[in-house]
């Protein structure tokens, strides 16, 4: 399991930096499903002033305390096996995903690890009735400014991390690579053996001539009719 990571408070802000398409994806999944638009308001608040104390990231879970009074947490589902083995196959589709991870920015084809709605369970210590809470929200909203920062942490978050999708990948491409070549190794089959060449020599077939005609002059008819399919097939067809 990959080890949890912290990260100090944040200063008062007046105003967020811009957001990644990601860092905005997150705080959709949370405004979503929220039941009350006025504690997300003053969750947003909350996160500006600088109330929240260190948060610490870990797989599914996100957690902090708020004014040395209220622990808050935020669970996030995990990526089941299958959307994991999705995500490695997309990225093992484009080599420059990897790269764009590394530099600090999710491609979009890699969408599925950022949480959806439904996705987040918030937590409170609190007595306030809202899912989430105005410290959860305020929590989320944190949150948001630490992925666009480190979109990798959506990977920690979910369960597994950007260092192993490039262990799955480079995999993923090794056992191409192997396949290709055991492939290529493998001995062609024999061509088959090409048709005996004409001899020009008619050959019938011996049947029994239709009641009332001769033999022969059915053996003559075949022949004749042979002779000048031959001359057809030789010349081609007509005005070429």
């Amino acid at each position: 399991m990959t080890d949890a990571q912290g990260f100090p408070a944040f200063p008062a802000r007046s105003r967020r930096r811009q957001p990644t398409w990601w860092g905005t994806a997150w705080i959709q999944a949370m405004e979503d499903t929220a039941v009350d638009a006025g504690l997300t308001k003053a969750g947003r608040r909350i996160a500006g002033q600088g109330q929240i104390g260190p948060i610490t990231i870990s797989p599914g879970r996100i957690a902090a305390v708020l004014d040395n009074a209220f622990s808050t947490s935020i669970a996030v589902e995990a990526l089941s096996d299958n959307a994991w083995a999705a995500l490695v196959a997309e990225a093992s589709v484009q080599s420059g995903h990897l790269a764009a991870l590394l530099d600090g920015y999710l491609p979009h084809d890699l969408s599925a690890v950022v949480p959806g709605v439904g996705d987040l369970d918030a937590q409170c210590s609190c007595e306030d009735w809202g899912n989430p809470c105005q410290h959860a929200a305020a929590l989320c909203y944190q949150t948001a400014w630490l992925l666009d920062a480190d979109p990798s942490l959506l990977f920690l978050l979910r369960g597994r991390s950007a260092e192993s999708l490039t262990t799955e990948v480079s995999r993923h491409h090794n056992d191409n690579t192997v396949l290709a070549a055991e492939a290529f190794a493998r001995p062609a089959p024999p061509l088959p053996e090409p048709p005996p060449a004409a001899t020009g020599e008619l050959r019938l077939l011996s049947i029994e001539p239709p009641p009332g005609m001769d033999a022969g002059a059915l053996a003559g008819a075949a022949a004749t009719a042979a002779t000048r399919a031959r001359q057809l097939l030789a010349e081609g067809p007509a005005g070429s």
